[in-house]
């Protein structure tokens, strides 16, 4: 029996590969930015327009965070409100591909100069991202008095921001359209507090207790937090839309003290877990809600005017606490356990269709993945490493490349390790029948 698994709808869940694809190969995306950053050496973290800098970006948060997030939502929304999103089997496959693909076209093209490459890419993710909005906003309307549901939701609706955005300013780069590079903090700030930060919120308030055996959320936070994020996200726009500096810098705190808020009570409820034993799952959140909220203290401090995240060394420390201290950490501690126990819950299903139960053994999770310590401690260096150098540059990017290189390609193999013996498990339980 899973702890906390009582009310979620296990029948209601997507074939097994619906979700793995896009599991299996964000890492690889991650670590191809990896290697961009070490080829392009030390002018990456010199100007925030740099062409390697902007695609290697791009390749981790459309080609590793938000395929995960794709596959997150087809495999999360039906178990937990018991809705599925339309047309799972053909929407998936589709956005998979066009994501994955488009994600690297569009870094080639930007990245290396080649504008038909970045034009296909761009033409590919809006086709696949399109697509998946229309089906996830179906069913997110229906689940919108579930809190993760809603949640979800809003995300959502902050990827259509984010994807609207990222298409005016690729317009401008390409000299379709007058050239408003002041969009760019607004297209960031969607990508990273509505659409990453909103789903990782949603997505939180079951895998937090579910899986590290934590008390569970609030539930004045999880049916109020959300949409006061979402809300601030509304109102500073407008305010930096408008010009109008006190609506702006209202609704830039409103975010900050949600997400600051959101961070504190899982660090929090992280802090009362039923389980001593140290996991990396457990850790990779919390140097993930830890960076959160730097992060948001660091919005909250350009809002009062005491810094400036512009182009400068603070701003590029800004970008890798905030994507990578924050986003990858997180998600990375969601594959290190949503992964095992797919592929254990799918293999289960089958000892007991078949009848088998008691008669075939099968991997538990850990033996499907046992805990990723050394792993973890790759995606700690790189984290280091980037860090160190977004604030001194030069010769630190190399080593910071081959590091991110390291802990997304390890990861990625890791999780094919899944795969290859969930399917020596499957082979051994079918050939019993």
């Amino acid at each position: 029996m899973i702890p906390g698994a009582g009310d979620l709808r296990f029948d209601r869940m997507p074939p097994l590969w619906v979700p793995l694809r896009a599991f299996l190969a964000a890492p690889f995306l991650g670590a191809a930015a990896g290697v961009m950053l070490a080829v392009a050496g030390p002018a990456v973290f010199v100007d925030r327009w740099n062409r390697e800098l902007i695609a290697a970006a791009h390749l981790v948060t459309v080609g590793f965070l938000t395929l995960v997030m794709v596959g997150a939502i087809l495999q999360v929304l039906p178990v937990v409100t018991g809705v599925p999103v339309p047309g799972t089997r053909w929407v998936g496959p589709l956005t998979e591909a066009t994501v994955a693909t488009g994600a690297v076209l569009f870094a080639i093209g930007v990245g290396y100069g080649v504008p038909g490459a970045a034009g296909v890419g761009a033409v590919l993710l809006g086709l696949g991202i399109g697509v998946f909005v229309a089906v996830a906003l179906a069913a997110t309307w229906l689940t919108r008095r579930n809190p993760t549901g809603r949640a979800m939701g809003l995300s959502v609706l902050s990827l259509v921001a984010v994807a609207g955005l990222g298409v005016f300013l690729l317009a401008g780069h390409a000299g379709w359209v007058p050239l408003r590079r002041d969009l760019t903090e607004v297209h960031l700030a969607w990508a990273l507090a509505g659409w990453v930060g909103l789903l990782v919120m949603g997505v939180s308030f079951q895998v937090v207790p579910l899986f590290q055996v934590t008390p569970n959320y609030p539930r004045w936070l999880e049916h109020a937090l959300p949409a006061v994020a979402f809300t601030g996200l509304v109102v500073w726009t407008a305010g930096r839309l408008a010009s109008v500096g006190g609506l702006a810098a209202a609704g830039s705190l409103t975010v900050v003290a949600a997400f600051v808020v959101y961070a504190g009570v899982t660090l929090t409820l992280q802090a009362r877990r039923r389980r001593t034993l140290r996991d990396p799952t457990t850790d990779a959140w919390r140097v993930g809600m830890a960076s959160l909220a730097v992060a948001a203290l660091l919005m909250g401090a350009q809002s009062a005017g005491v810094i400036t995240l512009g182009d400068t060394r603070i701003g590029f420390l800004f970008g890798v606490v905030a994507v990578y201290g924050f986003a990858v950490s997180v998600v990375e501690g969601m594959l290190y356990k949503i992964v095992p126990f797919l592929s254990w819950l799918h293999l289960q299903n089958i000892v007991t269709a078949e009848g088998l139960v008691g008669k075939v053994k099968i991997r538990n999770m850990r033996q499907l993945l046992p805990p990723p310590t050394r792993q973890f401690a790759a995606h700690l260096a790189a984290y280091g490493l980037l860090s160190v150098a977004a604030v001194f540059g030069g010769a630190w990017v190399w080593p910071a490349g081959v590091a991110v290189v390291t802990d997304f390609g390890w990861l990625g193999v890791a999780l094919v390790g899944v795969v290859g013996r969930h399917r020596e498990d499957r082979e051994r339980v079918l050939a019993e029948t």
